[in-house]
């Protein structure tokens, strides 16, 4: 049993990491572009973000374990590149979307894997719950993009 509380703590942990990456990828997003309605979005997924790492946490910590409290070294070079890419096209709004699109698909992943994965029903439906918003989110942010192309 404790292996596999153990293997659960770690899912979860790193969906905190997956989902602090979200956080802090949206409020670099909100940051770079120009575009009012862009940044609202961005902002309001960053929160979303961040409600949710909150939440896996709490889990995490009622499971006895010490949850994370950061994003990960790929999400981190992915912020310094949506950096750079402002610096390289300053006034390209759909390159900083083209870019937290990536993030939220490697999110999905992320958490497509960790639904697959045993664990109790009480937390997957946490999981699930997060999934569908994140889908919600991602679905408005490829919208954005496609009005930026057009």
């Amino acid at each position: 049993m404790a292996n596999a509380q153990g293997q659960l703590v770690f899912t979860l942990n790193h969906l905190i990491e997956v989902g602090k990456d979200g956080e802090l990828s949206c409020l670099t997003g909100a940051r770079e572009v120009h575009n009012a309605e862009m940044r609202n979005i961005l902002a309001g997924t960053a929160e979303t973000c961040r409600s949710s790492v909150t939440e896996l946490q709490t889990l995490v910590s009622a499971l006895g374990a010490v949850p994370r409290d950061r994003g990960t070294m790929t999400g981190t070079m992915h912020r310094a590149w949506m950096e750079v890419m402002h610096i390289i096209a300053p006034h390209n709004d759909d390159a900083v979307l083209q870019l937290c699109e990536r993030e939220e698909d490697a999110a999905r992943r992320e958490y497509r894997a960790a639904l697959m994965k045993d664990m109790p029903a009480e937390i997957r439906s946490v999981v699930l719950r997060q999934y569908e918003g994140m889908q919600k989110h991602h679905e408005r942010i490829h919208a954005l993009r496609g009005m930026q192309i057009h």
